[in-house]
């Protein structure tokens, strides 16, 4: 089968039916001495408008055609596809059928045709229309951030392997997603955590929706730790209740936190920072992300540049459907951070660590230290293997040339859902979509399982252990902001 065939009956898997919506009917105009533009007018819940069409050929069945083109952005209360260099001329037909996604679900129109006989600025005559066939609505979804500006012509790229919210994308380097922040945080590619932290590794920190956590300056993500009672004004020993805001599971830990409940012995997390990420917007298979940030430097603050699955599909807990972890550090035994890039396949150690690389900081003090500067960090993912560079410089490789993931083991103990990822293929768990997800962690269980600290895994007294051997805790918490300058990510 044809690649572009592949396309599009990939993207019509999921068809629902039932639904009064109708895509409107597009309009047509050509110009002279050449281009033309095909559009619709806007209605409250389109969110995207897809062009396919090819010139004097009619399409088959539901191909993507010369042009293949989404528009993400509606401009003058029109969505517009333009192409500003095709000669077209009296005589000429245009094939096309064009796709829309209306509040979550999308729909087509099928085996439109127009015939060219004027130039804009006279009445086009289009051929007789079929009619529309019935919306096909395709299942709930949200649109990917493909640049409107690209203009992918089949035989101009070579084919993707990505995918994209369900959806394949086209070619090989092209623009899926891109944030560089510009004065703020875009709630319709992020959503903000506002909830305490949880299994496996219980953090002792909540992560907060507040200016004084997160921020955006001068074009860049500033995420801070903070002191829970500086911002709540109340005893550590006492009741946090998130309320209607919180986006964990209600009526759980996760959203209350009762110091004084014998269940929950200890103190409140001591530490509140800031947690985002684009599982509402946007997940992807395969693809390069690319990642350009400064590193905190206060010691058992973790900065977060992970992907996490957007189905748990190997099992839920504990890691078990992996976490993609682009780039880290931790302040280690060196003066300066250790960097650690790679996978997570299971909650605990002497598993946990088994697919991660490690970068020890240096000792010597004028030496390149990843809190001082900003360092471009880059994970590139494909269905063999997953590389992750820093500056260009290639630290980690791991993939099913060095064997599945699914073979993981440490002195003979093995993971506990081998059997289960044994039913994907050799990257597996890493075969699904994931999705983005930027913050801070401070200290917890398991992270530093084997690091020297101040508390004990798992005991009662950990969150208060590890707070009094904070000493200097204004300069601490100075110390361990993370900055990020944007986000890119590419089609592999």
């Amino acid at each position: 089968m044809h690649a572009s065939s592949v396309f599009v009956c990939a993207v019509f898997l999921l068809i629902a039916k039932g639904s009064a919506y109708e895509v409107p009917e597009a309009k047509i105009e050509v110009f002279y001495p050449k281009g033309f533009e095909v559009s619709i007018p806007h209605e409250e819940g389109i969110t995207l408008f897809a062009f396919h069409g090819k010139l004097n050929e009619e399409m088959e069945g539901l191909e993507a055609g010369t042009w293949a083109r989404d528009i993400v952005k509606m401009k003058n209360g029109r969505w517009t596809f333009r192409d500003r260099n095709t000669q077209l001329k009296p005589g000429d037909i245009l094939y096309y059928w064009t796709y829309v996604i209306y509040n979550g679900l999308g729909y087509r129109w099928d085996d439109g045709a127009y015939a060219v006989n004027a130039y804009s600025g006279s009445t086009p005559s289009p051929l007789p229309q079929p009619g529309p066939r019935p919306p096909n609505p395709v299942g709930p979804t949200t649109p990917s951030s493909y640049d409107p500006e690209i203009d992918i012509r089949i035989g101009n790229c070579v084919p993707a392997k990505t995918q994209v919210n369900g959806i394949p994308a086209r070619c090989v380097n092209q623009l899926i997603f891109e944030d560089d922040f510009r004065g703020k945080l875009n709630p319709a590619k992020w959503q903000l955590e506002h909830r305490f932290s949880g299994e496996p590794d219980y953090e002792f920190n909540i992560y907060l929706n507040d200016s004084r956590t997160i921020s955006v300056k001068d074009d860049q993500v500033q995420l801070r730790t903070r002191r829970t009672q500086q911002l709540f004004q109340q005893k550590l020993s006492t009741k946090i209740d998130l309320g209607s805001e919180c986006t964990g599971k209600r009526d759980t830990e996760e959203c209350l936190r009762d110091a004084r409940d014998r269940k929950i012995p200890g103190l409140l997390p001591p530490v509140v920072t800031a947690q985002f990420s684009s599982k509402n917007s946007f997940a992807f298979r395969y693809g390069r992300v690319e990642v350009r940030a400064k590193m905190p430097s206060a010691k058992y603050v973790v900065p977060q540049m992970w992907l996490q699955p957007k189905a748990h599909v190997y099992g839920v807990d504990d890691y078990k459907s992996g976490q993609l972890r682009i780039a880290y550090t931790r302040q280690g035994n060196s003066v300066h951070p250790d960097l650690y890039a790679g996978a997570v396949l299971n909650a605990y150690e002497p598993l946990r660590s088994n697919r991660l690389c490690h970068k020890l900081g240096s000792n010597d003090s004028s030496s390149q230290d990843w809190s001082n500067s900003f360092h471009n960090y880059t994970m590139e993912w494909t269905p063999r293997q997953i590389r992750w560079l820093v500056d260009d410089e290639e630290i980690c490789k791991q993939g099913s040339d060095t064997g599945a993931f699914s073979e993981s083991s440490v002195t003979g103990k093995r993971l506990p859902n081998a059997d289960e990822l044994e039913k994907g293929n050799g990257i597996a768990p890493f075969d699904q979509e994931f999705y983005l997800t930027f913050g801070l962690s401070v200290a917890g269980f398991n992270e530093f399982f084997y690091e020297t600290k101040p508390w004990h895994e798992q005991e009662p007294r950990a969150m208060v252990d590890f707070w009094k051997s904070i000493k200097e805790k204004d300069q601490w918490q100075d110390d361990g902001h993370f900055d990020i300058d944007y986000v890119k990510v590419f089609a592999l």
